[in-house]
């Protein structure tokens, strides 16, 4: 029976496995939250509860598709990686999956290929990635009791005991190299790594992993790491899908079981992260032989627990080049100039104060010019604040959006995991079609007030060269 079960899943998995992992996989910490209930209509039944190893726990009971979708956020990102070890937070995680002991007491091995074929024979579908903040391990798999017991299991076996193979660690550090001479030839990644680097000087969001840093890394760090970082108290367990909260309880408390060796040492405790300190703007061009300039602005404005703020930001952001066409930046540069094909703002929440971004791509001879432009919208629209028409627009796009992004168990899980992992109100799907509705001019133009000042404002430019 399970066999039959197990066959129909490789086609049901087939069919739903590109559309999950481009959908939330690759774009993770760039959607926006919305919800089109009323403040006082709760239409998703979040719940949330602390493990028995000490893990937050929240879940959605869905009644669609047999399907459970698991992510597990794990305090351990980029941020938290040591100078001169830039890098090593996303090689714990890359060798997370390929090694591991059957426990802290006995040398005997799951080697890669075992971890791989169990995922195969299970038909588990699974994701692995890190950001500065964090880093996120996504499941999906078929709800049948047999799965459950085995895929939570092992998925905390996989999570406490990993092997970090000192010949598959060279393996990984060649690769790692080689992706990263070849990014820093395109112009777009040298433009953004630049840019973090200038709006976070002191800060470990401005860090960048370098040749010498990947070359720098042992097993014995990657050892450290994880004992520090991947522990039950700092995983956030997200689940949705159509099972019910016993047995989501179960699946939890499976999936964050860690047992811990007599012998082995306590984490030591952890330093704490300094705060983000604004810094003087800065104007930097980089010399490239590619045929147009890449342009960049950016800097710190907001938290993601910032929603006081982010909900007027949302808006002001939509108007100015959120949007696309419609937007302030559009219009000025591509619509009434010609400069670029398309320009873009965007924000990125985090833990502490995440960026504010603009970025577009004009000919090298038109790169004074453009941001100049930019400069000048931004500062009118801080100024003066949208239009009625130009908030009425806004409003009804961002909230006419919300049906496209949690229609799927997938998006879901996505928001769950947002909500989860930074704190933000349970209700917080539930407010938000009223909270962007109630937002004014004055709390846009309050917001840009706040945030933006364009004399703490960098600006990279790679291509082009700046005209006295």
């Amino acid at each position: 029976m399970f066999l039959l079960k197990k066959f129909g899943l490789y086609i049901f998995v087939f069919v739903l496995n590109f559309h999950f992992i481009n959908s939330v996989f690759a774009a993770e910490d760039q959607f926006e939250l919305s919800n089109p209930t009323s403040q006082n209509q709760s239409v998703l039944k979040i719940k949330n509860w602390i493990s028995e190893s000490k893990s937050k726990v929240f879940f959605l009971e869905t009644n669609g598709i047999p399907i459970i979708d698991v992510a597990i956020d794990i305090d351990a990102g980029s941020r938290w990686d040591p100078v001169g070890l830039e890098g090593l937070a996303s090689f714990v995680s890359t060798l997370i999956f390929k090694g591991s002991y059957e426990d802290n007491f006995e040398d005997i091995e799951i080697t890669e290929e075992l971890i791989s074929e169990f995922f195969a024979d299970k038909a588990v579908v699974r994701s692995v990635t890190t950001s500065k903040d964090k880093t996120t391990i996504r499941l999906r798999f078929l709800n049948d009791d047999e799965l459950q017991n085995d895929v939570g299991p092992f998925i905390s076996k996989i999570l406490s005991f990993p092997t970090f193979n000192a010949e598959i660690l060279s393996r990984v550090k060649t690769n790692a190299v080689l992706r990263l001479k070849e990014s820093l030839s395109r112009p777009q990644n040298i433009a953004t790594r630049t840019l973090w680097n200038r709006m976070y000087p002191d800060h470990p969001y401005g860090n960048s992993v370098t040749e010498k840093s990947i070359n720098s890394i042992e097993t014995n760090h990657l050892k450290s790491f994880h004992q520090q970082f991947w522990t039950p108290s700092r995983m956030t367990i997200s689940i949705v899908g159509n099972i019910d909260e016993q047995e989501a309880v179960i699946l939890a408390n499976k999936i964050s079981e860690v047992a811990l060796n007599e012998n082995t040492l306590l984490p030591s405790k952890l330093s704490i992260l300094p705060q983000v300190v604004y810094s003087k703007g800065s104007q930097n061009y980089i010399k490239h032989p590619s045929n147009q300039s890449h342009i960049w602005f950016g800097m710190p404005v907001l938290a993601r627990h910032q929603i006081d703020d982010i909900f007027p930001f949302f808006v002001a952001n939509y108007i100015l080049g959120g949007s696309g066409f419609g937007s302030r930046l559009t219009k000025e540069i591509r619509e009434d100039r010609g400069l670029a094909y398309s320009v873009f703002s965007a924000f990125d929440l985090l833990k502490q104060k995440g960026p504010f971004f603009v970025g577009l791509q004009t000919g090298k001879e038109n790169s004074d010019e453009a941001v100049s432009i930019v400069l000048d919208t931004i500062s009118r629209f801080i100024n003066e604040g949208p239009s009625p028409e130009e908030l009425k627009l806004a409003k009804m796009g961002l909230i006419g959006g919300f049906s496209l992004k949690l229609d799927s168990n997938a998006k879901l899980l996505a928001n769950l995991s947002q909500i989860a992992y930074y704190d933000l109100p349970k209700n917080y799907l539930d407010i938000w079609v009223s909270r962007v509705s109630s937002v004014t001019k004055e709390d846009v133009m309050r917001v840009l007030s706040n945030t933006i000042d364009l004399k703490k404002l960098h600006l990279v430019v790679v291509g082009g060269n700046k005209k006295n």
